[in-house]
């Protein structure tokens, strides 16, 4: 990505955090950006296009690390644990949620739009293939053998993962007990995926 791109990318994220979606302006961003108007508009003409291509930034760079993180783990359940325990990590470093307050008033503000739904549907579905990939490879390996659809358990773990998020940003992480919910999630995941119990068929579970 061109480096001014990623120069403005990093200012509006910080904005974006700072401030909100909707209380965000074009001029905060080209404020914290330091550049002119003009350099500005040579990239982005508002600021919705540059949270949505913040949003695939981030994006492009999160299916770099994961990766990396298969690369580097042992098994695939470790790196499933490992981005749960980030996340939480990153919850506790920023109780306010970062940039997901940006992006929940972008989502339920605009989701009326069907240029914003489209998207929105889409990152859905990319995210769900994502993680089902993911899942699909430990299968691939022997750890899993799922009791559940693979797309569904994505599906699943999306919306609990979401809630957990929503009420650790609202109502705060020591009221929501973030790490307690975590911690029986990544419990109920061991029941659907059924680690250790995927390679030899004579090591599996008897029954459904």
């Amino acid at each position: 990505m061109d480096p001014r791109s990623l120069q403005i990318l990093d200012a509006a994220k910080k904005v974006f955090i700072q401030k909100g979606y909707g209380a965000a302006t074009l001029k905060d961003i080209i404020e914290e950006t330091g550049m002119s108007r003009g350099w500005i508009y040579l990239y982005y003409q508002t600021k919705e296009e540059i949270f949505e291509d913040l949003l695939e930034y981030q994006d492009r760079e999160y299916e770099r690390y994961l990766s990396e993180l298969v690369a580097a783990k042992p098994s695939i359940w470790d790196v499933v644990e490992t981005l749960y325990s980030e996340q939480l990590e990153q919850l506790q470093r920023s109780p306010d949620g970062g940039l997901m307050p940006a992006f929940y008033e972008y989502s339920l503000v605009g989701w009326r739009d069907s240029a914003r739904r489209d998207l929105l549907s889409r990152r859905y579905e990319q995210g769900i293939a994502r993680f089902a990939a993911l899942i699909r490879l430990g299968i691939d390996r022997g750890e899993f053998s799922p009791r559940l659809d693979v797309d569904n358990f994505a599906r699943l773990a999306a919306s609990y993962q979401e809630g957990i998020l929503t009420h650790s940003i609202t109502i705060g992480i020591r009221q929501a007990n973030a790490p307690m919910q975590i911690e029986a999630l990544l419990s109920y995941f061991k029941t659907l995926l059924r680690p250790g119990f995927g390679g030899d068929p004579a090591q599996r579970e008897d029954g459904p």
